[in-house]
This record gives structure tokens, C-alpha cells and sequence, in this order.
């Protein structure tokens, strides 16, 4: 079994990041198109974007699985789905769907087009607000397992 502090560590620097560069959006005010002129501004969307996706990745595909393995439960062959109505059943995810619409959404952002513009704004706004929820989540099944002397 990987040890799972050093997941943890992973989102953590994740973590550290994605509030980074969230703060430094926020201070600008409403989001608008001419952001994309300023390349500044855009290093900044790009790393918060970057970091929305590697830490609600690192969080599906391997802290989830392992906190189960922590709690002796077996997830070896189980479908992502089942992992989720588990954490959701333990309180540790708010629900199911709201994970798979923070998926959607990181696959969203990672495959928008340069042009589209408008559409990459409206889904950033929504990024900035689920980097909460995400965070959260996180720091929810942090609490948890600190509870269990887990970690």
C-alpha cells in the first residue's frame, strides 16, 4: 500500500498553488476577454487552471482509492463510481455528482479551444468557485483520517 502522507504532501503542494494563483485572479476584479491580452494575466489562468486539474486528479484517480485502502476496504477492480457512492456514504465527498460535474469541469478547461474565449471565462468563473469545494473536500478527509490517527 503507497503511503498515503506523501499523496497528501502531493495535493498539499497542489493545494498551495491553486490558492495562489486563485487570490491573484480574484484581486483583478471581474474576470474579462482583454485578460488574455496580458500575458501576465494569462501565466496566471494557466497555472490555476494546471493546478484545478493535477489536484482534483491526484485526488480522484489516487487519494480516494487509497483513504478507502486505509479504512480496509477493498477497491482493487471496483469502478470509480463505486469509490465515490463509498465516500459519499462515509461523508467524505458531499455527493457523487458534484464530484463527476468538478471532473467535467477540469476536462472542460484542459480542452477549450484559444479562441473560445468567452466560454473559457464562464468556465473559469465556475473553476474559481469549485477550487473551494475541491479544497474542502480535501481538508474534509484530511480531518477524517487525522480523527482515525490514520495519518
Amino acid at each position: 500500500m503507497k503511503d498515503i502522507r506523501l499523496v497528501i504532501e502531493e495535493i498539499e503542494k497542489h493545494k498551495e498553488k491553486l490558492l495562489y494563483t486563485k487570490n491573484k485572479i480574484l484581486s483583478w476584479g471581474k474576470l474579462n476577454i482583454s485578460f488574455f491580452e496580458d500575458m501576465d494575466k494569462v501565466e496566471t489562468i494557466d497555472s490555476f487552471i494546471f493546478r484545478f486539474a493535477k489536484m482534483q486528479s491526484s485526488m480522484g484517480e489516487r487519494f480516494f482509492p487509497l483513504v478507502l485502502e486505509y479504512l480496509g476496504e477493498d477497491v482493487k477492480g471496483k469502478p470509480f463510481i463505486d469509490i465515490l457512492n463509498r465516500l459519499e456514504v462515509l461523508n467524505l465527498i458531499p455527493s457523487a455528482g458534484l464530484w463527476k460535474e468538478i471532473r467535467e469541469l477540469r476536462n472542460r478547461l484542459v480542452h477549450i479551444y484559444p479562441w473560445e474565449k468567452n466560454f473559457l471565462l464562464e468556465e473559469i468563473t465556475l473553476a474559481l468557485k469549485y477550487s473551494q469545494i475541491l479544497i474542502d473536500i480535501f481538508e474534509n478527509i484530511k480531518k477524517y483520517l487525522k480523527n482515525r490517527q490514520i495519518i
